[in-house]
């Protein structure tokens, strides 16, 4: 999702494009998002929401790794060294 988003300049918030990706990563588009609408699948985001924000995420894409934090796909060279080490 990242790359399509973010290399790619895809509109991940169309569902016929979302469709697209799913199947390009060789899964069933129709059946992952049903599953997405499913309710404790909105409990699950609502959990990881709550987490990233404890974590003080605020924008996207973010990483934070042994407690750093990364913001922007201009960061992605230091998340790499950040694995890395």
């Amino acid at each position: 999702m990242l790359n399509a988003l973010w290399t790619e300049d895809k509109n991940t918030g169309d569902p016929a494009t979302l469709k697209a990706i799913i199947a390009g990563c060789g899964l069933d588009g129709d059946a992952v998002m049903k599953a997405g609408e499913a309710p404790q699948m909105a409990a699950k985001r609502e959990e990881y929401t709550r987490h990233a924000i404890d974590q003080g995420v605020f924008g996207a894409p973010f990483f934070v790794i042994d407690g750093e934090r990364f913001w922007g796909q201009d960061r992605l060279e230091f998340v790499d060294r950040k694995l890395a080490a």
